[in-house]
């Protein structure tokens, strides 16, 4: 069971304070989707079709409502975004990480972008990290932690 919070008193107003009242409620867990992994261009075309990714590079202006990452090894991906155009501070040349799901070798299907506080971003840095991610003997360090 989860417990819930609400608030128990009705008159409250935006200067008093409200009771909060705790109680027990069975509800069946919800399965929260796997977080992304990051990933250069090459462990991007290993990742299986849905595979939930992130990956980091530079942006290229946009065809109609795709985008062209230019991947931290050098690879490039096409990018579909019906979530619109990348946040204002994400101007075409700048690196950003995509944030979406695979669907193709070079396609992925992107959820949100993550814009980089402007700046240069070190990009061998960037992908010396991204390996270090995914080897067998880090990995666990990388992970989110389940409680």
């Amino acid at each position: 069971s989860l417990p819930i919070g609400c608030f128990a008193c009705p008159r409250s107003s935006p200067t008093s304070t409200g009771h909060m009242a705790s109680m027990d409620v069975d509800a069946p867990a919800v399965a929260a989707p796997p977080p992304a992994s990051r990933m250069n261009f090459q462990l991007f075309q290993q990742a299986p079709a849905g595979a939930a990714v992130q990956v980091g590079g530079r942006l290229a202006v946009a065809e109609g409502e795709a985008y062209t990452l230019s991947t931290t090894d050098g690879g490039s991906l096409r990018v579909l975004s019906p979530v619109g155009p990348p946040p204002a501070d994400a101007a075409a040349g700048s690196f950003v990480e995509v944030v979406g799901t695979k669907v193709g070798a070079t396609e992925m299907q992107c959820t949100g972008f993550v814009a980089l506080p402007a700046g240069e971003v070190d990009a061998e840095l960037w992908e010396e990290a991204v390996k270090l991610m995914h080897m067998p003997q880090l990995r666990d360090m990388f992970q989110p932690k389940r409680d």
